[in-house]
């Protein structure tokens, strides 16, 4: 899982930058690095963020990264619209301005950035529950609300099938190595690439995007101290991960809930039509924001495995769990306008509804899958209810983020 800190404030950019690598964010640090007097923005401003990306400070590294996770992204027939004679691209995922007239509060957008997170995490816990059961842990809305995402409960013998996989996938180490360790923090340059993302025309969208996945976090914690897996070291010394693991549990991925989750929020918020429950004529379109930020989300949660900190099944668990949340926040802004562009979305995912017909063996994500297409997943089917609880600063922070895609 990721870890981040502060675009700046009182403690500079000392949780987030510098050219000493990822020391300042990465690693088990969890999110010390947000303790400072303002934004709570995703990591960007290290040597592998934004001043990498722009060019302002060399990394080759990052460079490489970007180019081989291109590649793979655009697997297929991605590219092959662009060789036709009769070409149309994607329409622009900007809204229209009759979209974003809705005004914040002058008290919410005057608020310290990081006095707004912690108000929005609130607003985000405090209307879901954690179930557990022998076979399954949910996360759920209160007050006798759908359930959100549901984890099956893997047996150990699983686990241990699965080893095979993950020994198979550190072959890759030596070609992927720089995709992993550019992935360590965020993957705002990453995430850039695709949705063009700039620290300064889309301040606020950073912002909401750091602090969902500080509540991905949360919640994807939770569900890992239920769940309580080890990770594959502890199974066999063979594994030897080529990163520092974590020390905490492996199932769910948190690198792959935080990637799902990311490759969810911006289509939706920016307005995509290529989102894959749009009902325009660009839905699923292979060269649209959306189907290329799930093809990297898949990547990077893979790179995990190869990297030997997580199985693959961990990989499947963290898309469900990453969209769903996704899916619940942008709900919970009760947002008026036609945020979805017609889209229809639903929740309640389950990731492996039948744990005891699962062997291990083969289990793993099927790449340019999404969540409701993804193996061993059921599809989400629960509608989110009609009337929305409150959440005033949420709202207005939504509210900004979409007015910068205008």
């Amino acid at each position: 899982m990721s870890a981040w800190g502060p675009m700046s404030g009182a403690a500079g950019t000392a949780g987030t930058a510098g050219t000493a690598g990822t020391a300042g964010t990465a690693g088990t640090a969890g999110t010390a690095g947000t303790a400072g007097m303002n934004a709570p923005i995703v990591g960007i401003d290290g040597s592998l963020g934004y001043p990498a990306y722009s060019g302002s400070v060399s990394n080759p590294m990052l460079a490489s990264a970007l180019i081989t996770v291109r590649e793979s992204s655009l697997a297929g027939n991605a590219t092959h619209r662009l060789y036709q004679p009769d070409y149309e691209p994607v329409q622009p995922p900007f809204l229209c301005h009759e979209e974003v007239n809705w005004d914040p509060k002058k008290q919410v957008q005057g608020l310290q950035p990081n006095v707004r997170a912690a108000l929005v995490e609130m607003e985000l816990l405090r209307n879901i529950r954690f179930d557990a059961s022998d076979v399954s842990a949910t996360v759920s809305l209160t007050n006798g609300g759908p359930a959100l995402a549901t984890l099956g409960r893997l047996e150990e013998k699983v686990f241990k099938r699965q080893l095979q996989l993950v020994a198979s996938f550190a072959a890759l180490r030596a070609e992927r190595s720089l995709e992993i360790l550019t992935q360590v923090v965020p993957q705002s340059a990453h995430w850039s690439s695709i949705a063009g993302l700039s620290p300064e025309r889309h301040r606020y969208t950073w912002e909401l995007i750091g602090i969902g996945l500080r509540f991905a976090m949360m919640v994807t914690m939770q569900l890992k101290y239920e769940l309580n897996i080890v990770r594959p070291w502890v199974l066999s010394a063979a594994i030897q991960p080529m990163l520092l693991t974590p020390g905490y549990a492996a199932y769910p991925s948190g690198h792959a809930t935080e990637a799902h989750f990311v490759a969810e929020l911006i289509p939706l918020l920016a307005g995509d039509h290529a989102h894959p429950n749009s009902e325009s004529k660009h839905a699923n379109r292979k060269d649209g924001i959306a189907v290329q930020l799930n093809r990297l989300a898949f990547r990077i949660a893979e790179n995990r495995v190869v990297a030997g900190l997580h199985y693959p099944v961990d990989s499947i668990a963290g898309q469900v769990l990453g969209v769903m949340l996704a899916r619940y926040l942008v709900w919970l802004t009760n947002d008026p306008l036609p945020r979805f562009r017609d889209c229809t979305l639903h929740v309640g995912a389950v990731a492996f509804q039948h744990p005891d017909a699962i062997s291990g063996g083969s289990e793993r994500p099927v790449f340019d899958s999404f969540v409701d297409q993804q193996e061993h997943v059921t599809k989400p089917e629960n509608a989110l209810p009609l009337v929305v609880p409150p959440a005033p600063v949420l709202r207005d922070l939504w509210a900004l983020a979409r007015r910068e895609w205008a």
